[in-house]
């Protein structure tokens, strides 16, 4: 029987409906806000300037986004994002450490400003002006904060003449003006202490080294600037032999040269060292840095060596190719090159008996009371550095090659 006055077959009850109803709202949530949270999380990584931190943030997103697929799958599906899930949350915990403990400075950029590159590994992703800031991690205090105008060609602008005999100047950060405008690195510097009469190409970039300066010469790369050559320059340190071996993080994406009796030969990437799943774990952390320092068995004279042979194919492929010299700004490393079972006099002879100009590019602090040739609290050589470079630059360069149009 039916109860007077109950209606019948007209649904559920009130209880029920909003039951219905919030079951209803948690599905829209569920299906349609949580995806886009995700999705405006991704935007905001890809979008904001990029720091140590990004790699963070993406495997923390890639969490939330493997748990979400955890919950709205079922069977072995969920099971394998769980586990995925769980994973990424364990590499954002390890790259979270890694960042707090181990980076001293944040360093933040505009988006495209060291995008992957299939030559180099990595490089500027278009034209344009980019912002560079760097903070001090433990105090916040503002350590650098400048601008950096790429040009058409993909190389730092520097102001000089541009149809006359080319100048080509390569190096890592050091030489592409890290922490300082356009017009104080070092091509600038040395663009102005010739008046301006010559081109002056600027082929460096952050964390580039020697391998990424033959790389360039090797597949021609920058021709289209390199017309009329009248000398190539690379500023090169013991230091720096590191680089060249593949042992930092950051270097993974870019070029690797093997030495084999006497002789550099291209070997694809520092990645193609490793396999597939440790390159994909390497490159979404930055566990490389501390693993790679104790696989490595090579010595510091065996890494000398690998640095030397590529200076020495360097000037080679500028003989052979281009017609030209090769000068090398030479900063002392003595501490490397003691540790290498070397001398800062033995490497430059060494460098000097493959043909190789070299240049003394030593400065002596006492000679500048007062003044900064290293940026504080970041090491890259100041505007004042780059003009004491570039007054040696030039007169190691005139009994060599006319620095006149």
């Amino acid at each position: 029987m039916t109860q007077a006055g109950a209606p019948v077959g007209e649904g559920p009850g009130l209880g029920q409906s909003q039951t219905l109803k919030k079951q209803s709202t948690a599905g829209v949530v569920a299906r349609v806000v949580v995806p886009l949270l995700i999705v405006a999380g991704a935007l905001y990584i890809h979008s904001n300037a990029a720091s140590y931190w990004t790699r963070f943030q993406w495997l923390v997103l890639a969490f939330f986004f493997l748990a979400y697929v955890a919950v709205m799958t079922r069977g072995r599906f969920r099971d394998a994002a769980a586990v995925a899930a769980s994973l990424a949350l364990a590499l954002a915990a390890v790259e979270g450490y890694f960042v707090e403990h181990y980076r001293t400075a944040i360093d933040t950029n505009t988006p495209g400003y060291s995008v992957y590159n299939p030559v180099l590994g990595w490089g500027p992703a278009h034209p344009g002006v980019y912002h560079h800031h760097k903070v001090d991690a433990k105090t916040g205090r503002v350590i650098l904060d400048t601008d950096y105008t790429i040009d058409e060609h993909l190389t730092r602008k520097v102001e000089s003449a541009t149809d006359a005999p080319t100048i080509a100047i390569g190096g890592g950060s050091n030489v592409f003006g890290t922490g300082l405008p356009d017009s104080a690195t070092l091509p600038q510097a040395f663009a102005d202490a010739i008046g301006r009469r010559l081109h002056v190409v600027n082929l460096a970039f952050s964390a580039y080294g020697a391998q990424h300066f033959l790389r360039i010469l090797e597949t021609g790369l920058h021709d289209d600037v390199l017309t009329k050559l009248r000398a190539l320059v690379f500023v090169v340190s013991p230091e720096l032999a590191e680089q060249a071996a593949c042992v930092r993080g950051y270097s993974l994406r870019g070029p690797a040269y093997e030495v084999t009796d006497g002789k550099v030969t291209f070997a694809g990437t520092c990645a193609d060292r490793w396999s597939l799943p440790l390159r994909l774990l390497f490159e979404v952390t930055s566990l490389y840095d501390i693993i790679e320092l104790k696989l490595d068995e090579r010595t510091p004279q065996q890494k000398l060596d690998r640095y030397i042979a590529i200076l020495t194919r360097i000037g080679q492929v500028g003989r052979e190719k281009y017609g030209v010299p090769t000068a090398l700004l030479y900063v002392p490393g003595p501490a490397y090159a003691q540790n290498a079972g070397s001398t800062d006099d033995e490497i430059i002879a060494r460098l000097r008996a493959a043909g190789l100009i070299v240049i003394d590019a030593e400065l002596d602090p006492s000679a500048f009371p007062g003044q900064d040739l290293f940026i504080p609290g970041d090491g890259h050589p100041t505007a004042l550095a780059n003009r004491e470079w570039a007054a040696r630059l030039v007169k190691g360069l005139s009994g060599v090659v006319s620095l006149d149009p």
